[in-house]
């Protein structure tokens, strides 16, 4: 598909951008809950189960039309759909779960995972088949040896770049194979150098935790291990010195500036108002932009320390995971529903890349005739990095969810110098260390 030529946003493309607000935390939390299809309450003699996930309308409408079609498959099985947005989700999870309430499917995401499966509060997903997934696609969920999160789709990191601010500033395009993160820098200063005043070659993104647990992984060790806390000072220290001196150099834009761009909407981003040459991404987040600006643009794989692709430093991450109860009086058929939405291709074809790329290759295989444009370029670019990928470390420990936020915190900190990249650093490993504890 040309993006220079469509007109409108697409369905697939509509629901990329409140895909995006979800994983932000920045989307509006909807309630409720509806049969598939807006159907009739169970029947008496038929097996109810609850599922719930995050996302918004079109997310939900994809998702009751994969249910419907479960429901034709299991005629035994009813299923009743719990939908709100992203904000609040893991507040009313905790509730429930901790009440025996939660519903016996829900959504997880891998900052979590391990914290409910230590709990008990996760059925083991024996029952689900990995037989056909990717190398690697299923350890983001498994705890002990035991599957407690059934990967719903895999996802990488990659740099979005924009080739009109690229050839506008007369700078080409780098060979993603074998840059470094000087490299980075140094192309970033040629864009900022060649564009427009108030347009950059990057911004501040000390605040990525997935780029920042990949560069970590690169320079020795990924954030978290299999005893918690995996990660050396010095490497986040060299993190936010990189991102600081970006700033300091006006590379990047100023820290004001810098914060108030990483606090806007998508919308109204440096990047997608065509004032910023590169961003990391997660790879689902292609489509997003280029709804968004009209245009074609490209992922490059993340820089590396050594300039050799086989130093990557990337792995198949979770976009996100099924979950089963272990307090439901139904795990066999939920774990059915589990099984079908990953592993039919009935469900892929219309699912296709909504919770990022299917795990199966089978059903990847299945669906690549049907995506185009932006999604068929995700599944290419993933497919070009899969050799060099790095077998995936086990799911982070309990009160990992507070990585994020801890990461970012200390970022702001060092961003407008109230302390060292070095303090900053000790202080964001304090402060996890502690939730680890």
């Amino acid at each position: 598909m040309d993006r220079h030529a469509h007109l409108g946003p697409s369905r697939r493309q509509a629901f990329g951008l409140a895909g995006l607000a979800a994983l932000s935390a920045s989307a509006c939390s909807r309630g409720g809950s509806s049969a598939p299809g807006g159907g009739s309450a169970p029947d008496a003699d038929t097996a109810s189960l609850r599922y719930a996930w995050w996302g918004d309308d079109l997310r939900t409408e994809l998702t009751q039309e994969a249910l419907a079609a479960f429901e034709t498959e299991y005629s035994s099985i009813d299923v009743r759909g719990e939908f709100s947005g992203f904000d609040g989700y893991f507040d009313k999870l905790a509730t429930q779960t901790a009440g025996g309430g939660g519903a016996d499917v829900f959504m997880m995401n891998e900052w979590n995972l391990r914290e409910y499966a230590d709990r008990g509060s996760l059925a083991d997903l024996t029952g689900v088949s990995t037989q056909n997934w990717s190398d690697g696609a299923a350890e983001g969920g498994q705890v002990d040896g035991k599957l407690f999160g059934a990967t719903a789709g895999i996802g990488l990191q990659a740099v979005l770049v924009d080739p009109e601010f690229f050839e506008d500033a007369g700078v080409e395009m780098p060979d993603d194979t074998t840059w470094t993160w000087e490299d980075f820098r140094e192309i970033g200063r040629a864009l900022t150098d060649g564009s427009a005043d108030g347009s950059f070659g990057v911004t501040y993104q000390a605040g990525d935790q997935i780029t920042a647990n990949f560069y970590c992984a690169q320079h020795g060790a990924p954030v978290f291990d299999e005893a918690g806390v995996g990660v050396a000072v010095d490497q986040v220290r060299a993190w936010y010195e990189m991102w600081l001196l970006l700033v300091k150099e006006e590379i990047a834009p100023s820290a004001s500036a810098a914060l108030e761009d990483g606090s806007a909407g998508i919308e109204q981003s440096l990047f997608a108002q065509g004032q910023l040459g590169m961003l990391f991404i997660p790879t689902n987040y292609l489509t997003v932009y280029e709804d968004l600006m009209q245009r074609e643009l490209r992922l490059l794989r993340i820089p590396t320390r050594t300039g050799r692709p086989a130093d990557l430093g990337m792995w198949f991450r979770p976009a996100q995971l099924y979950c089963v109860s272990a307090t439901s009086d139904r795990q066999e058929d939920a774990t059915t529903l589990v099984d079908f939405l990953i592993n039919s291709t009935q469900a892929g074809e219309i699912l296709l890349a909504d919770r990022g790329a299917p795990p199966n290759s089978e059903v990847r295989g299945a669906i690549v005739d049907l995506v185009s444009g932006a999604d068929a370029r995700v599944f290419e670019y993933m497919d070009s990095c899969e050799p060099d990928l790095s077998a995936p470390p086990p799911p982070p420990p309990a009160g990992a969810g507070a990585y994020p936020g801890i990461l970012g915190r200390h970022g702001e900190d060092v961003l407008f110098e109230r302390v060292t990249p070095e303090a900053g650093a000790q202080a964001f490993l304090d402060a996890l260390t502690a939730e680890l504890a």
